[in-house]
């Protein structure tokens, strides 16, 4: 077993990665311990956000009694729930809405818009139907963690929802109770000299949170961004290469938020980012790559055509999705590796079911060939 398996697996064998919760705190612990086997002194930064705690979230009718997971930027409702009729289009009454696997609007930041048009409508409340090609549960990431929306929205899998979707016009109970409390997570953060003291740092950066196991969500990124920072320890650079391993990806991105505020102005003197994102050396991914500039595009395209690998481009100046998207907002330099795969957001993403090892190998010196150009 090389290294990058021994480290996936490591890590999806912790659990559910949820932000600040106790696989992901492990995690934290983990990291630096890691790094420090490579000769990289790391540290954990904690900040505070408003933890989910679900004491029962359940649609109930009949006798049924079914099991869903609320998503974390949504209304919540006592221990009775809240009771009207079942519809698929908009109007007063619970909406239910179903989303093939391959469906990604399902993901997509609009789905908001429709959200705050069912509340105009009169919804009470809404049900996803979604799930993995097997019909297990996918989740969606929380966009306002911050400002949750005003309706109660529950997720159901699709192996589940059948006695919904027959029950359509019939009364049903939506039960979201919960609350939220304040609570810590922690980024993990190191540093590598470079050669030349004066010179503006480079960022590698990759998630570490996540709905569940994350195995080829996560856990590539991760094993890369070790590996990664292992060679740069052995054979620096000139510019220092600043890591960071943030929690709070599925909420909206709250840790590398929290990284880029402690960094004050000096973020924008940060020379370029490199984000290790979602899915790097999955099967059957939906692999693309994004970068600031022509410069880091050419030099990222350079770097994949080097290893044989095809990945969707997104325009240049175009982050796409995840944490390159803050790196954007402050006007940084970034090249990002991103993507989903079919088992993306769902409990079935296991390292066997979803790593390619081969490809994973690949990336990662794809992605050192990137960050020793920006370390120049």
């Amino acid at each position: 077993m090389n290294d990058a398996e021994r480290r996936i697996r490591a890590y999806e064998e912790m659990g559910i990665h949820r932000t600040g919760r106790e696989a992901d705190n492990t995690t934290t612990w983990w990291m630096i311990e890691e790094l420090r086997k490579i000769g990289v002194d790391a540290d954990h930064e904690t900040w505070r956000f408003p933890r989910v705690e679900i004491h029962d979230a359940s649609i109930r009718f009949g006798p049924w009694d079914i099991p869903a997971v609320p998503t974390f930027d949504g209304a919540l409702t006592d221990h009775n729930g809240l009771t009207a009729t079942l519809r698929t289009d908009n109007g007063p009454g619970i909406v239910v809405w179903e989303f093939a696997h391959d469906d990604q609007e399902r993901m997509a930041a609009g789905i908001y818009t429709a959200f705050e048009l069912a509340r105009q409508d009169g919804a009470d409340g809404v049900i996803l139907v979604m799930g993995d090609p097997d019909g297990h549960p996918v989740l969606r990431n929380a966009e306002r963690p911050l400002d949750p929306i005003e309706l109660p929205v529950l997720q159901v899998a699709p192996i589940d929802a059948a006695p919904i979707l027959d029950a359509v016009g019939s009364e049903i109970t939506m039960i979201v109770d919960g609350g939220r409390v304040d609570a810590p997570a922690d980024n993990v953060v190191a540093g590598i000299p470079g050669t030349d003291p004066g010179a503006a740092p480079v960022v590698l950066m990759t998630p570490k949170s996540g709905w569940y196991t994350c195995a080829a969500e996560r856990g590539g990124g991760i094993a890369v961004w070790i590996e990664i920072a292992g060679r740069i320890a052995a054979n620096p650079g000139r510019r220092a290469l600043n890591l960071v391993a943030s929690s709070g990806h599925e909420l909206h991105h709250l840790g590398l938020d929290h990284y880029i505020r402690e960094l004050g102005d000096a973020a924008h003197d940060v020379h370029a980012w490199m984000h290790l994102g979602a899915s790097i050396g999955s099967r059957n991914g939906q692999a693309a790559y994004a970068a600031s500039d022509d410069e880091l595009f050419s030099v990222a395209t350079d770097a994949l055509n080097a290893q044989s690998l095809e990945r969707r481009a997104f325009p240049v100046g175009n982050a796409g999705f995840g944490e390159a998207r803050n790196i954007g907002e402050i006007n940084g330099r970034f090249a990002s590796f991103l993507g989903g795969h079919p088992y993306f957001h769902s409990p079935q993403d296991t390292y066997d079911r979803c790593v390619d090892p081969e490809s994973l190998a690949k990336h990662t010196d794809a992605a050192e060939q990137i960050v020793r150009y920006m370390l120049q």
